[in-house]
């Protein structure tokens, strides 16, 4: 590829970008959709800059909503933990050619990009990949030790369940990383069936047979043939490729029998819950920062406020319709709508500093303003649970029962603290 030079000057800056936004391959904008399709107007960007003349978006679209017919052609959702180097790489060329004045298509941008991270993920498919071998070098810089994961599989293997482990990386790369975060080189006991370089999604629809692994202990040995026919799972073996079909009729595994815990939506998520109707765990690491964030003092005291400017603002509109306020002189009702401006305004900016308070591009990963964000819609169409870290299982035993949050309606809607502060408000 022949792009310039001093793109390698360009320094990383892990802040820029979230998970869960989608990149438009026609306009180069990146922005944050909600559960409708609709943009979060306040977060288009092209390149490092917000998108300042959202006409642009309105002759585009007629409006913010995306048709689903454009977003399945034009949109490339960055939702896994690499979109977010992605996104940010993504912006950092677009800046730069931008500022160049280097003409270039967003599409063809956006293929070498997610071509070159590839290839440092997976490489040439034969050898370990460069990202990996990175990773290898110096487990201690990229991995941590999990003894408590370690706990949660030790009681779950003694109380009799079944677990496996599929993952799309390669088995050296796999053998070091758990070794090394559980503590012990003997980690396959803790699993009744291992399968590596499965090739998530297509795994789940296709009919790959599966292949026999040679591990540490078994290359070299006669007893272990890649090349043979694989119709059961043996203790202590590793395999790889294979099907969800065979999995199933192989292990017996089926249904609601089965939970399957994974961090992409699409590699580990959604077809499981389809396609045999998995129970489905996510695993999203950004949940302990959000909630650092939600929990705070300041936030809270954020939300309190919105929703009170909202509910004057309500009040007041309703009260242009009143006989009263027809009767006030025509200065008056000018200076009561000015008023209506200023706390429309201070509503804005209120509705900023919650989205500043987790990231100053993007807001929330989980939501937009007052609705889930597309990705959180995802999680909640195909996981049943979903937690920062896999490891917080242990704070429940193992037939506890997950019961799901009565969702509220609108219409069934009432915040007695706004209300009560409300009422207080007006009567004075």
């Amino acid at each position: 590829m022949l792009y310039p030079p001093k793109l390698k000057s360009l320094k990383y800056d892990k802040t820029f970008a979230i998970r869960g936004i989608s990149y438009d391959r026609e306009t180069g904008w990146m922005f944050k959709l909600d559960s409708n399709y609709n943009i979060a107007l306040d977060t288009i960007h092209y390149g490092r800059e917000p998108l300042r003349d959202l006409e642009e978006v309105y002759s585009l679209h007629n409006g913010p909503h995306i048709p689903p017919d454009y977003a399945k052609s034009h949109l490339q959702q960055l939702n896994d933990i690499y979109s977010i180097p992605e996104a940010t790489l993504l912006a950092d060329v677009i800046q730069y050619f931008s500022e160049h004045n280097i003409p270039f298509h967003p599409r063809y941008l956006a293929e070498d990009i997610r071509a070159a991270g590839e290839y440092i993920h997976k490489g040439d498919g034969i050898s370990v990949s460069p990202l990996h071998a990175a990773i290898m070098s110096n487990l201690g810089e990229y991995l941590g030790r999990a003894p408590e994961l370690v706990q949660i599989l030790e009681s779950l293997k003694a109380e009799g369940k079944r677990l496996f482990l599929l993952t799309n990386s390669g088995y050296d790369y796999v053998n070091a990383g758990l070794s090394y975060m559980f503590n012990t080189s003997k980690w396959r006991d803790l699993f009744d069936v291992v399968i590596v370089s499965a090739r998530k999604p297509s795994w789940y629809l296709s009919h790959r047979p599966f292949r026999l692994v040679p591990t540490e202990s078994g290359r070299g040995v006669t007893s272990v043939q890649p090349w043979a026919f694989v119709d059961r799972f043996e203790d202590g073996q590793v395999y790889s490729g294979g099907n969800l079909m065979s999995f199933c009729n192989i292990t017996g595994y089926t249904g609601r029998n089965v939970m399957y815990f994974g961090d992409h939506i699409y590699s580990d998520l959604r077809d499981p819950t389809i396609q045999k109707g998995w129970y489905t765990g996510a695993i999203v690491g950004e949940l302990n920062y959000e909630l650092s964030v939600v929990q705070s003092s300041g936030y809270r005291q954020s939300v309190s406020y919105i929703q009170l400017i909202e509910k004057i603002l309500k009040h007041s509109q309703q009260e242009t319709r009143s006989p009263e306020f027809m009767q006030l002189p025509a200065e008056d009702k000018e200076a009561f709508r000015q008023l209506l401006d200023v706390g429309r305004m201070e509503r804005r900016r209120t509705r900023w500093k919650l989205r500043d308070s987790f990231n100053t591009n993007f807001g929330s990963v989980f939501r937009t303003e007052k609705y889930p964000s597309l990705f959180a819609t995802k999680i909640k169409s195909f996981a049943n649970v979903y937690t920062a870290d896999l490891s917080n299982l242990g704070a429940y035993p193992s037939d506890f029962v997950f019961y799901p949050k009565r969702m509220t309606l609108p219409h069934e809607t009432r915040m007695p603290e706004v209300d009560d502060l409300l009422d207080e408000v007006l009567r004075m």
